[in-house]
């Protein structure tokens, strides 16, 4: 009886098979038959039907491929895209490979400091994005700034007019008097509140501001460039290696000097530089300087980004003016300018900006 079942089950699948393989081989021959008519029906519509074998060969194809484009487009984005948003996406898509294979070929060039990297991104415990906080907004922050200036501002004018009024009095107080009443205004001018910076407004908008410079960071491969680790072993070496953002200001300055040093090789030093000037603070006359000023002042500039207090992370010292020094000497001469085109150390380039923010995401804080 087992085997009856058996062979009866068998019968059943076979009977199955024979009549719904028909009907599935159907269905696909109907749908490919359908896609011809439509295919076919978009030829003639668009080049009519006066087209030989080998042109009519040809618009298939061609209808064929716009067809599967246009649907993949409904698909991913759910219409259709236009020309021009496909010519965007296109040359998008050249700069991804473009970027795909360079970092390929670095990757070959610069796998153990790549692999062995002393920095990774590290968030910010507590403090998430908020588009709707002053300091985390630039448009914002900047209206907060130019209010608490034209409060500052409107103090200064109030303490001149009203000192002014005070001295023109004549003798109806005495000159002490006078000095009293004139001192209680402009202590009464420096308590005032309303235009100061509120601290912890400053203090969160260093820390957007920090983010906002490891994100560019991170998105640029500079820090893998052998200057870079160069830079880094010296840091290293004098104590200070531990702020990433640091290091990347410092090379943007170093960069500077080595191009100013290299354009300036073709001059005579004291030729005037074609459009540098600066201004002298006796006579407040503006002058053009000359190639030497310039690389001077380039000279100068390494050292007060190794010092600078726009980079410094939280309760960070900031580096002495000899280590300053002595890290710029090191830099200029232990690191060949070869690699500086100009255009290497872009910093602050990839910094996202507000709009490239999400309400509510962490925030990079190493």
């Amino acid at each position: 009886m087992k085997s009856f079942y058996i062979i009866t089950g068998g019968i059943l699948v076979m009977v199955a098979v024979v009549f719904l393989a028909p009907q599935k081989q159907n269905k696909t021959e109907e749908k490919a038959s359908s896609h011809l008519d439509e295919i076919d029906s978009i030829i003639l519509k668009k080049y009519g039907d006066d087209l030989t074998p080998e042109e009519k060969e040809w618009a298939r194809q061609s209808v064929a491929e716009d067809l599967a484009r246009d649907k993949a487009e409904m698909r991913k984005y759910g219409r259709i895209l236009t020309p021009d948003e496909r010519s965007e996406q296109w040359w998008r898509e050249q700069d991804e490979a473009a970027e795909r294979a360079a970092y390929a070929k670095l990757y070959e060039e610069r796998k153990d400091w790549i692999d062995n990297f002393p920095f990774s991104p590290g968030y910010h415990p507590d403090i998430l994005y908020d588009p709707e906080n002053i300091a985390h907004s630039d448009v914002k922050y900047r209206a907060y700034r130019e209010e608490r200036q034209k409060k500052r501002e409107e103090a200064e004018a109030r303490y001149d007019r009203e000192t002014h009024e005070i001295w023109s009095m004549g003798d109806e107080m005495t000159t002490d008097e006078k000095h009293a009443a004139c001192k209680k205004l402009r202590i009464e001018k420096e308590k005032e509140a309303a235009g100061k910076l509120d601290p912890e407004i400053e203090e969160q908008r260093r820390v957007i501001l920090r983010h906002k410079q490891l994100a560019g960071f991170y998105e640029q491969n500079y820090r893998y460039a052998p200057e870079f680790e160069q830079a880094y072993r010296i840091f290293e070496e004098e104590g200070i290696a531990d702020n990433p953002i640091r290091l990347a200001h410092t090379m943007v300055g170093l960069e500077g000097y080595f191009v100013t040093k290299r354009q300036a090789s073709q001059h005579d030093l004291n030729e005037l530089h074609p459009f540098q000037t600066r201004r002298d603070p006796k006579t407040r006359q503006t002058h053009r300087i000359t190639w030497r000023e310039q690389l001077e002042r380039d000279f100068y500039v390494v050292r007060n980004c190794v010092r600078s207090e726009w980079v410094a992370e939280p309760g960070e010292e900031r580096p002495s003016m000899e280590l300053a020094e002595r890290i710029r000497d090191r830099l200029i001469a232990e690191i060949s300018p070869d690699g500086f085109t100009g255009q290497t150390f872009l910093f602050g380039l990839m910094d996202p900006k507000d709009e490239d923010m999400v309400p509510g995401q962490s925030l990079l804080a190493e």
